[in-house]
Protein backbone atom coordinates (compact mmCIF):
# COMPACT_ATOMS: atom_id res chain seq x y z
CA UNK A 1 0.00 0.00 0.00
CA UNK A 2 3.03 2.49 0.58
CA UNK A 3 4.29 2.01 -2.57
CA UNK A 4 0.51 2.41 -4.32
CA UNK A 5 0.40 5.65 -2.63
CA UNK A 6 4.22 6.56 -3.35
CA UNK A 7 3.45 6.01 -7.03
CA UNK A 8 0.28 7.87 -6.77
CA UNK A 9 2.30 10.96 -5.19
CA UNK A 10 4.74 10.44 -8.03
CA UNK A 11 2.61 10.50 -11.13
CA UNK A 12 0.94 13.10 -9.59
CA UNK A 13 3.64 15.61 -8.74
CA UNK A 14 5.07 14.61 -12.15
CA UNK A 15 2.09 15.29 -14.22
CA UNK A 16 2.21 18.99 -12.56
CA UNK A 17 5.97 19.44 -13.42
CA UNK A 18 5.61 18.34 -16.60
CA UNK A 19 2.83 20.33 -17.80
CA UNK A 20 3.71 23.67 -16.08
CA UNK A 21 7.60 23.50 -17.14
CA UNK A 22 7.71 22.05 -20.21
CA UNK A 23 4.61 21.05 -22.03
CA UNK A 24 2.82 24.03 -21.74
CA UNK A 25 5.76 26.47 -22.57
CA UNK A 26 7.13 23.92 -25.56
CA UNK A 27 3.46 24.32 -26.62
CA UNK A 28 3.15 27.93 -26.96
CA UNK A 29 7.00 28.61 -28.34
CA UNK A 30 6.21 25.88 -31.08
CA UNK A 31 2.99 25.96 -32.23
CA UNK A 32 0.44 29.19 -33.15
CA UNK A 33 -1.10 30.69 -30.41
CA UNK A 34 -4.44 29.79 -31.51
CA UNK A 35 -3.66 26.30 -32.05
CA UNK A 36 -1.29 26.34 -28.77
CA UNK A 37 -4.49 27.23 -26.55
CA UNK A 38 -6.98 24.31 -28.55
CA UNK A 39 -4.42 21.84 -26.96
CA UNK A 40 -4.19 23.32 -23.81
CA UNK A 41 -8.07 23.39 -23.54
CA UNK A 42 -8.21 19.70 -24.65
CA UNK A 43 -5.48 18.34 -22.55
CA UNK A 44 -6.71 20.09 -18.99
CA UNK A 45 -9.88 18.71 -18.14
CA UNK A 46 -7.60 15.21 -18.50
CA UNK A 47 -4.98 16.88 -16.46
CA UNK A 48 -7.44 17.31 -13.59
CA UNK A 49 -9.11 14.16 -13.64
CA UNK A 50 -6.16 12.79 -13.21
CA UNK A 51 -5.44 14.79 -10.12
CA UNK A 52 -9.04 13.95 -9.05
CA UNK A 53 -8.06 10.41 -9.41
CA UNK A 54 -4.88 10.19 -7.97
CA UNK A 55 -6.54 12.05 -5.27
CA UNK A 56 -8.87 9.27 -4.72
CA UNK A 57 -6.31 6.33 -4.59
CA UNK A 58 -4.21 8.33 -2.02
CA UNK A 59 -7.23 8.92 0.21
CA UNK A 60 -7.40 4.71 -0.34
CA UNK A 61 -4.30 4.64 0.63
CA UNK A 62 -4.07 6.79 3.63
CA UNK A 63 -7.00 5.13 5.30
CA UNK A 64 -5.15 1.43 4.99
CA UNK A 65 -1.87 2.84 6.57
CA UNK A 66 -3.57 4.42 9.21
CA UNK A 67 -5.55 1.54 10.06
CA UNK A 68 -2.86 -0.98 9.40
CA UNK A 69 -1.21 1.58 11.32
CA UNK A 70 1.62 2.32 9.33
CA UNK A 71 1.01 5.49 9.15
CA UNK A 72 1.18 7.58 12.53
CA UNK A 73 -2.39 9.26 12.96
CA UNK A 74 -1.41 13.49 13.18
CA UNK A 75 0.42 11.88 9.58
CA UNK A 76 -2.46 10.26 8.34
CA UNK A 77 -4.65 13.14 9.27
CA UNK A 78 -2.56 15.80 7.62
CA UNK A 79 -2.02 13.62 4.61
CA UNK A 80 -6.08 12.75 4.27
CA UNK A 81 -6.88 16.26 4.93
CA UNK A 82 -4.30 17.45 2.03
CA UNK A 83 -5.57 15.00 -0.23
CA UNK A 84 -8.84 15.96 0.26
CA UNK A 85 -8.47 19.58 -0.69
CA UNK A 86 -5.90 18.76 -3.16
CA UNK A 87 -8.76 16.70 -4.65
CA UNK A 88 -11.48 19.30 -4.22
CA UNK A 89 -9.46 22.14 -5.98
CA UNK A 90 -8.62 19.94 -9.41
CA UNK A 91 -12.39 19.05 -8.96
CA UNK A 92 -13.19 22.90 -8.93
CA UNK A 93 -10.43 23.42 -11.57
CA UNK A 94 -11.85 20.87 -14.09
CA UNK A 95 -15.46 21.81 -13.90
CA UNK A 96 -15.71 25.27 -12.77
CA UNK A 97 -12.51 27.22 -13.82
CA UNK A 98 -11.39 25.72 -17.09
CA UNK A 99 -14.27 25.70 -18.67
CA UNK A 100 -15.14 29.70 -17.73
CA UNK A 101 -11.18 29.90 -19.01
CA UNK A 102 -12.43 28.29 -22.17
CA UNK A 103 -15.39 30.33 -22.81
CA UNK A 104 -13.24 34.03 -22.21
CA UNK A 105 -10.51 32.32 -24.53
CA UNK A 106 -13.10 31.23 -27.29
CA UNK A 107 -14.90 34.64 -27.25
CA UNK A 108 -10.99 36.47 -27.32
CA UNK A 109 -10.19 34.03 -30.45
CA UNK A 110 -13.63 34.86 -32.23
CA UNK A 111 -13.01 38.67 -31.47
CA UNK A 112 -9.72 38.63 -33.66
CA UNK A 113 -10.87 36.14 -36.00
CA UNK A 114 -13.72 38.74 -36.91
CA UNK A 115 -10.93 41.49 -36.99
CA UNK A 116 -11.50 43.29 -33.67
CA UNK A 117 -9.45 43.59 -30.35
CA UNK A 118 -10.97 41.63 -28.05
CA UNK A 119 -12.86 44.24 -25.39
CA UNK A 120 -9.90 44.67 -22.31
CA UNK A 121 -12.47 43.62 -19.98
CA UNK A 122 -12.02 40.18 -21.80
CA UNK A 123 -8.80 40.40 -21.60
CA UNK A 124 -8.54 41.34 -17.68
CA UNK A 125 -10.71 38.26 -17.41
CA UNK A 126 -8.86 35.92 -19.03
CA UNK A 127 -5.31 37.11 -17.49
CA UNK A 128 -7.22 36.58 -13.92
CA UNK A 129 -8.69 33.01 -14.45
CA UNK A 130 -4.75 31.92 -15.65
CA UNK A 131 -3.22 33.72 -12.77
CA UNK A 132 -5.95 31.85 -10.49
CA UNK A 133 -5.40 28.42 -12.26
CA UNK A 134 -1.32 29.15 -11.28
CA UNK A 135 -2.02 29.84 -7.71
CA UNK A 136 -3.98 26.81 -7.29
CA UNK A 137 -1.56 24.59 -9.69
CA UNK A 138 1.27 25.93 -7.40
CA UNK A 139 -0.31 25.34 -4.38
CA UNK A 140 -1.66 21.70 -5.14
CA UNK A 141 2.14 21.37 -6.08
CA UNK A 142 3.30 22.28 -2.78
CA UNK A 143 1.24 20.36 -1.24
CA UNK A 144 1.71 17.19 -3.09
CA UNK A 145 5.39 17.78 -2.12
CA UNK A 146 4.27 17.88 1.51
CA UNK A 147 2.53 14.59 1.31
CA UNK A 148 6.22 13.28 -0.56
CA UNK A 149 7.47 14.72 2.33
CA UNK A 150 5.41 13.05 4.91
CA UNK A 151 5.75 9.71 4.14
CA UNK A 152 8.85 9.26 3.51
CA UNK A 153 10.04 10.99 6.73
CA UNK A 154 6.96 9.63 9.05
CA UNK A 155 8.29 7.89 12.01
CA UNK A 156 6.74 3.94 11.79
CA UNK A 157 7.22 4.30 7.89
Amino acid sequence: MKWLYLVTLAVWIGSIVFLSFVQAPTVFRVLKPADAAALQRATFPKYYLLGIVCATVGIVCVAVLLGTHVLPMPVAILSLLLLAGMGALNLWMRQGVAPQMSVVRQQIAEDRAAGHEPPPELEADWKSLHRLSVQVNGAVLLSGLVLLFALVYAKGV
